[in-house]
């Protein structure tokens, strides 16, 4: 597969962002955010309706809208690392050719490797905050590469954007739905003295993304072996007990024993602040990791144990943020990004996040809503996990270094109910 790149732009905002907003205020928690970039990768099949020439200069005209909502994406992080510099500067528009047709990719099982080859990979997270990459197959179909700067944004709110520009293509118009409030977080959350996020990655082993699909019927499988309780466990945590008993099996081949471990997900604040709710639409980074600790001492490695106690101390913080003050919630979230930084370190931790209910299948530009969404895999130890098309499935993007990878992927769990 040969991708080639026909053009690189910038695209800037339809009209300049005023004055008065060319400073975006960063809370703590774009602060702590990792130094790293988001990627959705969106698959469109080729339809008669579909004029390639016309579609590209309506792609490049409405994304030059909706920047206009959308402004701090087009700036560029400050110096102090505390504000985005919202000066226009624009993003990094490429249009590119693949020698391929886009069924005969998708039915190889298409490699990490290959689907990175569809976003553009920008070079430095302060010199550009969003690069778009417009791929067209040789059949004619159109895969969109959109990576985020995640120092301004997260995977719902990329999403969100996403979805926003479509609808601008599609109708020449915003639909109103999408736009955020950039409503003054900074405030509500500032930044502290800490320097730059927690977390540091260290880039010396070589990292693999592999995916693995689990049906509607595994899941419903996993539901029947923890057995019936008084309620119904959800999707995201079946799934995510599976892979976390996997992956401390891994740390139990490398250290020999099995050991106290951290699981920390990623939660999101909005609906769950008790005294200054956050508004569902709030652009910028409005989660940190809360922390989920195993004791070998004190429980069973089992897998119905794990359910249990990833629901028992998630029910226990959502209660807690619900009464908690900003700087008491801000205070944990430092401690939190701590804490995994000290796991990182010690080699024995992978970050969970769930996109599911993401609106991500919802982006139709004018010709149908998305064959298939993926991301395009990490260079650190992650977990993502993503609805399927239908939504009842979900699919679990695993990144971890290439031994880790051999011994997960023949887990006796693993090899049983994922695909």
């Amino acid at each position: 597969m040969e991708v080639k790149i026909q053009s690189t732009q910038f695209i800037k905002p339809s009209k300049s962002t005023p004055e008065n907003l060319n400073k975006y205020k960063l809370s703590i928690f774009d602060q702590l955010a990792p130094s790293s970039y988001i990627d959705l990768v969106l698959y469109y099949k080729s339809s008669d309706e579909i004029n390639i020439s016309d579609t590209r200069g309506k792609l490049v005209n409405s994304l030059s809208k909706v920047l206009t909502l959308f402004y701090p994406l087009a700036g560029r992080i400050a110096e102090n690392w505390l504000e985005v510099d919202c000066g226009d500067q624009g993003v990094k528009y490429l249009e590119t050719r693949v020698n391929i047709k886009l069924d005969d990719f998708l039915e190889q099982v298409p490699k990490i490797d290959h689907i990175r080859l569809l976003i553009g990979v920008p070079e430095d997270v302060t010199n550009v905050l969003l690069v778009v990459q417009v791929n067209v197959f040789e059949c004619g179909s159109f895969v969109i590469g959109v990576s985020g700067s995640h120092k301004v944004t997260d995977g719902y709110n990329l999403a969100r954007f996403i979805n926003e520009w479509a609808s601008m293509t599609r109708t020449g118009v915003s639909s109103g739905a999408f736009p955020p409030p950039f409503d003054n977080l900074d405030y509500l959350f500032p930044p502290e003295k800490i320097g730059n996020s927690a977390i540091t990655i260290e880039r010396h082993a070589k990292i693999v993304t592999k995916r693995f699909v689990l049906t509607k019927n595994t899941i419903s499988t996993l539901r029947e072996k923890v057995g019936s309780t008084n309620h119904r466990h959800s999707r995201v945590t079946l799934v995510t007990a599976l892979i976390w008993k996997a992956l401390m099996t891994v740390d139990q081949v490398k250290s020999g024993t099995i050991r106290n471990v951290l699981l920390a997900p990623a939660i999101s604040l909005k609906g769950k602040v008790g005294s200054t709710p956050v508004s569902e639409s709030s652009f910028g980074n409005v989660w940190f990791p809360y922390l989920i600790h195993f004791q070998q001492n004190k429980m069973e490695f089992k897998y119905v144990k794990l359910v249990a106690l990833i629901e028992d101390t998630t029910r226990d913080f959502v209660k807690w943020i619900s009464k908690a003050s900003n700087e008491e919630i801000s205070t944990r979230a430092v401690a939190s990004y701590a804490e995994v930084g000290e796991e990182l370190k010690q080699d024995k931790f992978a970050m969970f996040t769930s996109w599911c209910r993401f609106p991500i299948y919802e982006a139709d530009f004018g010709w149908g809503k998305p064959f298939w969404v993926s991301e395009a895999g990490h260079m650190h130890h992650m977990v993502t996990l993503i609805d399927d098309k239908i939504g009842d499935g979900i699919e679990a993007w695993v990144s971890l270094n290439e031994k880790d990878m051999y011994v997960f992927e023949n887990d006796e769990d693993i090899l049983k109910f994922i695909s």
